[in-house]
């Protein structure tokens, strides 16, 4: 098909050069606002339980998500500090979701061979909706973050994978394998669906080849058993990792079993976030409309909406715009939007018959690509449009697919660069809830004040005063009760391994002894059961009296020592309101064995027994 020719006026090229450089400047902004915010906030329960588990994961037997292996080099790398975690974490996301994006819309169009630095442009600023991964403001590395760029790493894989075998298709097939494995590092489930949807995906694509499959099956087989030596010392040793993690599952009553993870859930937009999704197509379809057009009007109208996405985007990542939109908790489907308007763009400006000009492997990935967002959630106990919406830069490349037709007749992808205005836009209005409402946090971000050294790494972050006093006040408890960094903790309260982490603790049986289920006492004793008895004896006592997520005191009698009559206390203080996600202010307690070695015999007497 010839491609169109160019228009000339002078309009319509300095529009053109205009909104590339608005484009560039609306990526830089998103990326380097969400940086700037890597040294602010913490949330003592989620996001600490991943630096206790990144810390050393080791520590634990039982684990469903081997995540804290996979980030511990990184870990290790950045010497422990949180702020330099969240940044690493995030460049590695936004930068997979770049090259995701790049790999799709070249392989749309691969005959269009002008524009290219539109292409790049344009695949930047849609990567950057990667970053809505970040909009509750858990930024440091976790099962969730690893488990998206598995997937941004698989669909790479897909894109460049063919039947023939040629280097670039080979090295697809072991990209695909790679992301497998990854993905199931970090969440089985998702693994699960995960290869259920490629399969599918490479049958309609036609791109079947038994030996290429083989490839990656071998790749991802040859990679988990490596993780199983490095991780377990044997096969059978982390089998047995996997089947304990899954019984515990069902223990703790969390909505984790296979008859509520199979099922389909609803959504409901309410009317403001209906509004503004209507918001964002008729303006993105306006630009794409001006720039389609190269009349020097349509330019200006492009050039015009373009600069008012940018402006959005600008105003609320210079911290000159501090409300959120309050569109609900479905507000991430406002990224359909931005999809809806690069399909109307395909319906509209493709021709008579759009759809005929998509291959079938194209065709099936857009289809595995609209999929991916409920392959990445399926497994969790949130709702799956609600945690899809977080991978919705999938939904968002799914829409991208039906351009390959406008593309291929205007010969370059200059006019796709307000989808990606739009893209960032959108990105930043999700993370602005993020950062003014972060999880289990009492303040916007940009209220905290007061910096603070936490952790045996002493990584300095910026906290509200609320919660350093609460820090504070515990590290300089345990600091004059005479608790030195690598004891071991049970924590009784059910919610606290960000005091663990910050007091330089070792919290034993789990990375976070999560408290509040039906089954946390449960699940507590059995992960504690496979804990040797001298660390059982020697561990402190982490005490929330009346706690409303405290695991009960008879936990400590089923492994031995008695509580409190075993121990003295040593130390309390009060927590911050909100820690937890709780509004009142608790006291929490610390205490120390008084006689471990009666303790280790009771424990042992306990195992003894229980192996007759």
């Amino acid at each position: 098909m010839p491609l169109r020719e160019k228009n000339n006026s002078p309009v319509v090229a300095i529009s053109r050069y205009a909104t590339i450089a608005i484009t560039v400047m609306g990526t830089l902004a998103s990326l380097s606002w969400i940086l700037s915010y890597t040294f602010y906030g913490i949330d003592f329960t989620d996001e600490s339980s991943y630096l206790v588990w990144m810390s050393n994961p080791f520590n634990y037997q039982v684990s469903a998500s081997q995540f804290g292996f996979i980030y511990r080099p990184l870990y290790i790398l950045v010497g422990g500090d949180i702020a330099a975690l969240r940044k690493a974490n995030i460049v590695i996301t936004f930068g997979l979701g770049w090259a995701l994006a790049h790999t799709y819309l070249a392989s749309l169009a691969p005959e269009v061979h002008q524009g290219r630095v539109a292409l790049h442009v344009t695949a930047a600023g849609l990567g950057v909706s990667s970053l809505i991964l970040f909009d509750t403001w858990l930024a440091t590395p976790n099962y969730n973050s690893l488990v998206f760029q598995a997937l941004l790493i698989t669909g790479i894989g897909l894109l460049l994978a063919e039947k023939a075998s040629t280097h670039k298709s080979s090295a697809g097939w072991i990209i695909i394998g790679i992301g497998g494995w990854l993905a199931f590092m970090a969440k089985p489930s998702t693994a699960v669906a995960l290869a259920v949807g490629i399969f599918i995906c490479l049958l309609a694509a036609r791109k079947v080849s038994l030996r290429l499959i083989l490839l990656t099956a071998a790749t991802a087989v040859g990679l988990l058993l490596l993780s199983a030596l490095m991780i377990d010392g044997s096969i059978s040793g982390f089998a047995k990792r996997l089947q304990l993690a899954a019984e515990f599952s069902q223990y703790l009553g969390g909505g984790h079993t296979v008859r509520q993870i199979l099922r389909i859930d609803n959504f409901r937009v309410r009317a403001p976030g209906q509004i503004a999704i209507l918001i964002v197509l008729v303006a993105a379809l306006a630009a794409i409309w001006g720039a389609y057009s190269e009349k020097p009007k349509g330019a200006i109208v492009s050039v015009s909406v373009s600069v008012g996405f940018f402006a959005v985007t600008a105003l609320l990542a210079f911290g000159w715009v501090h409300k959120t939109a309050g569109l609900g908790e479905f507000e991430g489907l406002l990224i359909f939007g931005v999809v809806s308007a690069a399909a109307l763009t395909g319906l509209i400006f493709g021709g008579p018959r759009p759809l005929k000009s998509i291959s079938a492997a194209q065709g099936a990935a857009g289809i595995f690509f609209l999929g991916m967002p409920h392959i990445y959630a399926f497994g969790t106990n949130r709702n799956y449009w609600e945690n899809g919406a977080w991978a919705g830069i999938f939904w968002l490349l799914a829409g991208t697919t039906l351009l390959r037709p406008v593309v291929r007749k205007r010969g370059d992808w200059s006019f796709a660069l307000p989808l990606a205005l739009a893209a960032q836009t959108v990105t930043a209005i999700l993370l602005q809830t993020g950062l003014e409402q972060p999880q289990r946090q009492t303040q916007p971000l940009r209220l905290n004040e007061i910096t603070l050294e936490i952790g045996p790494h002493r990584s300095a972050l910026v906290l509200s005063a609320g919660y350093a006093t609460y820090i504070t006040d515990a590290v300089a408890a345990a600091q004059s009760s005479g608790f030195k960094v690598g004891t071991p903790v049970i924590d009784l309260s059910g919610q606290s391994p960000g005091i663990l982490y910050a007091i330089g603790a070792e919290s034993i049986g789990q990375a976070w002894t999560i408290g509040g289920y039906p089954g946390s006492l449960k699940l507590a004793k059995a992960a504690l059961e496979h804990v040797a008895c001298e660390k059982i004896a020697a561990a402190w006592i982490l005490f929330e009296p009346g706690g409303p997520r405290s695991i009960p005191v008879e936990l400590m009698p089923s492994l031995g020592p008695a509580f409190p009559q075993a121990y003295q206390q040593l130390g309390t203080w009060r927590t911050a309101a909100g820690a937890g996600g709780y509004d009142a202010s608790r006291t929490q307690e610390l205490y120390k064995p008084t006689a471990p070695s009666e303790a280790l015999n009771a424990c042992r007497a306990i195992r003894a027994k229980e192996m007759k």
